[in-house]
């Protein structure tokens, strides 16, 4: 199959739906690009657990990767090392890594309620056409007659659904990324309070 064929039949397709088929198919793109950038976004970027990430934060060791805990890992060292009481700053870094995780996050929520509705609201279109036909006896006319009507109203619904459906269970699955990373945090931000507190506690009982 050639790419104009290919062409050819996407274009037909839509012209098939009625005028709701382009605002389907920018809900179609815009979900995916919002999902694909959530999928980035929620690497947790190590295997190591977050015992040991705890440990290299203490003790100065690199964490390599590329997603949320090497990176907050990274900036937890600096501040543990910058600042002389570094609490509070890490309460900062921890709190604004969190809110870097729900990105988009409502605007995915919303595109994936939008496409059936929108699906819905092409069939109604179609559905309103079919019966005006029928009214007028007209089983062809120059906006489709009622096999145009009944097209518009299956083709919405199809796509509609197509969206909202694959869209559904992948927020499912990055919700649960996001849950485990989110809690992964929570540990390691214990972790290191409570690390800190030891040793500061040691500090003292070794310098009266």
């Amino acid at each position: 199959m050639s790419l104009l064929t290919l062409v050819n039949q996407l274009n037909a397709y839509l012209e098939a739906g009625g005028w709701v088929m382009p605002f389907l198919t920018a809900v179609l793109f815009s979900l995916w690009f919002t999902l694909g950038y959530r999928l980035w976004l929620l690497r947790r970027g190590t295997n190591a657990p977050v015992e040991s990430l705890c440990q290299s934060v203490l003790h100065g060791r690199p964490v390599k990767g590329d997603g949320v805990l090497p990176y907050t890992c990274r900036l937890a060292a600096s501040a543990l090392s910058r600042y002389p009481e570094p609490l509070g700053q890490l309460d900062f870094i921890f709190r604004t890594v969190s809110k870097r995780l729900h990105r988009f996050q409502l605007l995915a929520k919303s595109l994936v309620i939008v496409a059936p509705l929108l699906g819905l609201l092409g069939t109604v279109t179609g559905m309103i056409e079919t019966f005006d036909s029928l009214a007028e006896m007209a089983l062809f006319r120059q906006s489709g007659g009622i096999a145009g009507g009944i097209s518009k109203a299956l083709f919405t619904t199809q796509l509609g659904l197509a969206i909202a459906i694959p869209g559904y269970f992948f927020l499912a699955v990055l919700q649960r990324r996001q849950s485990n990373l989110e809690s992964d945090l929570l540990k390691l931000q214990d972790l290191l309070h409570e690390s800190w507190h030891f040793h500061s506690h040691a500090q003292t009982k070794a310098n009266p």
